[in-house]
C-alpha cells in the first residue's frame, strides 16, 4: 500500500487531551457568547446586538416609528449574531414583555405573548422600537465610551459592552444555562437600586446589610409577596445564592356587590408563573372536590382591571384555609432560586464568570460607570479643544482682518491662500482651512462677537471638564448626580410586597377530608383501590391471575402502611387511594418501587383496628412490627414511625443482607410465640421475647438456622393455644402444625424436620376478615 505524500502533516495527539481542549473551547464559547450576562450592562451578547441594531443601524429609538421584528432579527443575524432566527426573535420578544422584565427594553406592537402562556406571533407580524429607558443603555455610544470590535465577518464594528447608565443586571435580572454553570438573578426596583448605588458611592466600604436598607428585596413585574425572612434575604444577597419564597397576593373581592357567592381575588402571582396552566390547576382542584370550599376559579384579567383571578368559595370565613391549601398545591407559591453568576472583567477587561454578592455587583457596575463617564468627558474635552483651536484661529484673523482679506484676494486659490495666511499669521493648517471655509457674512461685527462669545464659553467648559477629570471625587459626584437624575426620571413604586415567614400558615390536610368508613383492597400484584362495603372477598373485581392480599378497614382520615419485601414501608393517606369498582391503581403509581419488588403485607393505622402508640418504659412505643426474612432473620421494630404519610421513596423497616428478602411482616398485638417454616420442611417455634426490639431498621438476629440450600418461606404469630400453622407442601397438600406437638424451643436452632420426603411451598394465609360497618356506625 503506497504511503500518502502528506504523511509529514499528520500529528498524533492524545484523544483525552484533545477532547478536553475542544470541550473547554465549547464551554468557554457558550459561557461568554451566549448564556451569561455581563455585569456592566446586564446583557447577553444576543440582547446587546439586537439593541445595537435597533439603535445604531435602524434608528428605531423611543420616538421613532415601529419597524417589523423580522427586519430587526434579520439585520441582527446577518450583521452581528450568526445564529438561528428563532433564538434571536425569542430574545427580542422577552425584552418586550412587561411580565418578564421589570423595565422592558423594547416597545412591542402586536402579539408578544401573554402571561396566560400564549406564544408571540411570528416576527413578520410584530413590530418594535426601543423604549426610552433602553436608550439610557446606549446614548453615550457617540462619545466613544466603550471599546468596539469587528463583527464576525470583519465588515462592521460593534460595541464590546453598552455604556449603561443604570445597573440593568439588577433592575431587569436574567436567566441562563451555560456549560457547568447557570445564572438566575431576580429583577429589582430601579429607584431602590440607584439609591443603593448612590449610598455605595458615598460610603465605599458599605456592607450588604447597609445596602439592603435601600434594596428591600426583588421587585417582580407581576408583583407577588416575598415571605422569606429578612435574615434569609440577607444571606442570599451576601452569598449570591439561595432561595426566595414568593407567593400570590389576594384580597376579598372589591366587586363583590350584588353577587351571591363569597369571592376572593388573586391580584398578583409569583414571577414566571403563567396564568393559563395555573387556571387549569385551580379548575382541576375545584372539579375534583379536593378542596370542597373552592367552587370555581375564573380568570377576569383585563387591561383595565389588571390581573384578576376570582375564586368562588362556599364560605368567606374559609379564605385563609383555602389559600393555605392553594399555596401548597399550586403555583401560587414558588421559590425563586437566586444564582448571581455573571461575567466580570479584570483590569485588562478580560471576562470570566463569577458568583457575586449584592455589593460586588453594584461595585462592578459603578467602576464601569466611572470609567465610562471618564471616557465621555475625555471625548467631549477633545472635541472642545478642537473647536477652541479653530475659534482661536478666527480670533487671530479678526485682529488682522484687512491683511487677511488682502492676502486671500491676491492668492491663486485655496491652497495658495492657506500657505500665505500661515506665513503671515501664527496659525496652522486646520485653522487656515476653517478661515477659508468661513462664510463672508460671518465677518460682520455681530458675527465676530458671537464667535468670540463661543470661544469664551468653550474655554470655560473645557476648564470645568479638566477640573472634573483631575479629581476622582468630582468624577464620583458626577456619577452620583447622573444616577439620581435617572432614578427621578424613571423610578416607580415597588410592585412586590415584603412579608416574612411568619405569614406562612401550614395547611391541615385533613381539614376538608370528609370522614367516612371504607375498605382498602390490596392485591399480591400491588394493586390498590378503595371500596365502601364488601359482602365477600371472592366477589371483588381483580385482574386475571392476581389475588387479594388483604382488605384493610379504615376511615378516610387514616393511613395505610404497605410493606415491601425489600424492607421498605410506604405509607399513603386513605383518601389518596382511588375509590373504584374496577381494578384500581398500581401502588407503583404513587411510590418509587424497585424492579421486582412485591408487597408482602399491608396494615391500617385506624385506631379501631390497630392499637394506638403506648410508651413502653424506656423503649419505643408499642405496638411492634415483627419481621422475618428468607434467610431466617427476625427482628421487632416500633410501628410508631410508620403511621404518618411517607415520601415516594418510603421508609426502611428492615436492612437486608445481599440476596435476602422479607417474607413476613405483621404487628404483635397479644401474641407471645411464633412459628417459622422453611422450604426444606423445617418448623421452629420460639418465644417472641427472644426477638430483639431494634430502635431503627436493622438486620435482626437468627430466628432459624438454615442449610445453604434452604430458605424461610414465612412465619406465623400465635396468641391462643389453638392457633395452628397451615402450610402447602410440594404435593399441594395442606398440612397443619399445632403447638402441642411443636413446643416452644430456643430461637436460632434448626427446628424440627416436619417431612422427610416432601418440602413446603408456602404458608397458608388466614382468611381475610371483613368489617360490618353498620355495627360500628
Amino acid at each position: 500500500m503506497p504511503i500518502p505524500e502528506d504523511t509529514d502533516r499528520i500529528q498524533y495527539v492524545s484523544l483525552s487531551e484533545e477532547t478536553r481542549r475542544r470541550y473547554l473551547n465549547y464551554a468557554y464559547s457558550v459561557i461568554q457568547s451566549r448564556a451569561l450576562p455581563d455585569v456592566r450592562d446586564g446583557l447577553k451578547p444576543v440582547q446587546r446586538r439586537i439593541m445595537y441594531v435597533m439603535f445604531n443601524d435602524l434608528g428605531i429609538t423611543a420616538g421613532a416609528k415601529h419597524r417589523k421584528c423580522a427586519k430587526i432579527s434579520g439585520d441582527t443575524i446577518g450583521n452581528y449574531h450568526p445564529h438561528g432566527d428563532a433564538a434571536v426573535y425569542e430574545a427580542l420578544v422577552r425584552m418586550a414583555q412587561d411580565f418578564t422584565l421589570r423595565e422592558p427594553l423594547v416597545d412591542g406592537q402586536g402579539n408578544f405573548g401573554s402571561i396566560i402562556g400564549l406564544p408571540a406571533a411570528s416576527a413578520r407580524y410584530t413590530e418594535a422600537r426601543l423604549t426610552a429607558i433602553a436608550g439610557e443603555l446606549m446614548t453615550e455610544l457617540r462619545y466613544q465610551t466603550v471599546d468596539m470590535r469587528d463583527n464576525y465577518e470583519g465588515t462592521r464594528q460593534e460595541p464590546v459592552v453598552l455604556p449603561a447608565r443604570f445597573p440593568n443586571l439588577l433592575v431587569n435580572g436574567t436567566q441562563g444555562i451555560a456549560v457547568g454553570m447557570a445564572t438566575n438573578i431576580p429583577p429589582h426596583n430601579l429607584g431602590e437600586v440607584i439609591r443603593a448605588c448612590v449610598h455605595l458611592i458615598e460610603n465605599r466600604e458599605a456592607t450588604v446589610a447597609q445596602l439592603m436598607r435601600y434594596i428591600k428585596g426583588p421587585d417582580f413585574p407581576m408583583g407577588g409577596r416575598i415571605v422569606t425572612d429578612r435574615r434569609e434575604l440577607r444571606t442570599v444577597y451576601e452569598t449570591g445564592r439561595g432561595a426566595i419564597k414568593v407567593r400570590a397576593e389576594w384580597q376579598p373581592d372589591p366587586l363583590q356587590k350584588g353577587r351571591v357567592r363569597n369571592n376572593i381575588v388573586v391580584t398578583s402571582v409569583p414571577y414566571n408563573v403563567e396564568t393559563g396552566p395555573l387556571m387549569a390547576e385551580l379548575g382541576g382542584i375545584a372539579e375534583s372536590k379536593k378542596l370542597p370550599q373552592l367552587l370555581a376559579a375564573i380568570d377576569e384579567s383585563s387591561e383595565e382591571l389588571g390581573l384578576r383571578i376570582v375564586l368562588e368559595l362556599k364560605n368567606a370565613d374559609d379564605a385563609e384555609t383555602v389559600m393555605a391549601y392553594l399555596y401548597k398545591h399550586t403555583a401560587l407559591e414558588q421559590n425563586f432560586n437566586v444564582n448571581a453568576t455573571c461575567l466580570v472583567p479584570d483590569e485588562h477587561d478580560n471576562l470570566s464568570p463569577a458568583q457575586l454578592n449584592l455589593r460586588e455587583m453594584l461595585d462592578a457596575f459603578l467602576k464601569f460607570r466611572l470609567k465610562t463617564v471618564t471616557r465621555r468627558l475625555e471625548y467631549i474635552l477633545a472635541q472642545l479643544e478642537k473647536r477652541i483651536h479653530i475659534l482661536e484661529g478666527f480670533e487671530i484673523i479678526f485682529n488682522g482682518l484687512d491683511l487677511a482679506l488682502k492676502i486671500i484676494r491676491s492668492s491663486q486659490g485655496k491652497a495658495d491662500a492657506a500657505q500665505k495666511l500661515m506665513k503671515s499669521f501664527p496659525i496652522d493648517a486646520p485653522q487656515a482651512d476653517a478661515i477659508l471655509d468661513l462664510a463672508l457674512y460671518r465677518i460682520s461685527e455681530l458675527e465676530i462677537d458671537r464667535i468670540m462669545e463661543e470661544l469664551k464659553e468653550k474655554r470655560a467648559e473645557a476648564k470645568r471638564i479638566r477640573a472634573i477629570l483631575a479629581s476622582e471625587k468630582k468624577l464620583w459626584d458626577l456619577v452620583s448626580e447622573e444616577l439620581s437624575e435617572l432614578g427621578d426620571k424613571y423610578g416607580n413604586k415597588r410592585r412586590t410586597a415584603i412579608g416574612s415567614s411568619e405569614e406562612i400558615s401550614e395547611f391541615d390536610p385533613t381539614a376538608y377530608i370528609v370522614r367516612e368508613n371504607t375498605n382498602v383492597v390490596v392485591t399480591t400484584d400491588g394493586w390498590l383501590k378503595r371500596v365502601g362495603r364488601i359482602q365477600s372477598v371472592d366477589k371483588l373485581r381483580i385482574r386475571e391471575g392476581d389475588e387479594v392480599l388483604n382488605v384493610l378497614p379504615a376511615s378516610t382520615l387514616d393511613t395505610v402502611v404497605f410493606l415491601a419485601d425489600d424492607g421498605t414501608a410506604y405509607t399513603l393517606p386513605v383518601d389518596q387511594i382511588p375509590a373504584s369498582t374496577g381494578y384500581g391503581e398500581p401502588l407503583a403509581k404513587h411510590v418509587k418501587m424497585g424492579d421486582g419488588v412485591r408487597i408482602i403485607s399491608a396494615l391500617t393505622t385506624d385506631a379501631r383496628f390497630t392499637p394506638a402508640d403506648v410508651p413502653e418504659g424506656g423503649e419505643s412505643p408499642t405496638p411492634y412490627l415483627l419481621v422475618a426474612t428468607a434467610r431466617g432473620q427476625v427482628l421487632a421494630i416500633s410501628f410508631s414511625s410508620f403511621r404518618l404519610p411517607s415520601t415516594k421513596v418510603g421508609r426502611k423497616y428492615c436492612r437486608l443482607a445481599s440476596g435476602d428478602r422479607v417474607v413476613f411482616a405483621n404487628l404483635i398485638i397479644d401474641q407471645e410465640t411464633m412459628f417459622m417454616a422453611t422450604r426444606d420442611a423445617r418448623v421452629i417455634h420460639f418465644s417472641l421475647s427472644d426477638v430483639p426490639l431494634l430502635g431503627g431498621p436493622g438486620r435482626g438476629v437468627k430466628g432459624i438456622k438454615l442449610e445453604s440450600d434452604d430458605e424461610c418461606i414465612g412465619a406465623m404469630l400465635l396468641a391462643r393455644p389453638s392457633d395452628t400453622l397451615h402450610v402447602i407442601n410440594d404435593n399441594d397438600n395442606k398440612l397443619a402444625f399445632g403447638q402441642a406437638k411443636y413446643g416452644v424451643t430456643s430461637r436460632g436452632g434448626k427446628g424440627v424436620k416436619a417431612s422427610q420426603r416432601v418440602g413446603f411451598k408456602n404458608i397458608v394465609r388466614p382468611d381475610i376478615p371483613l368489617v360490618e360497618w353498620s355495627e360500628l356506625e
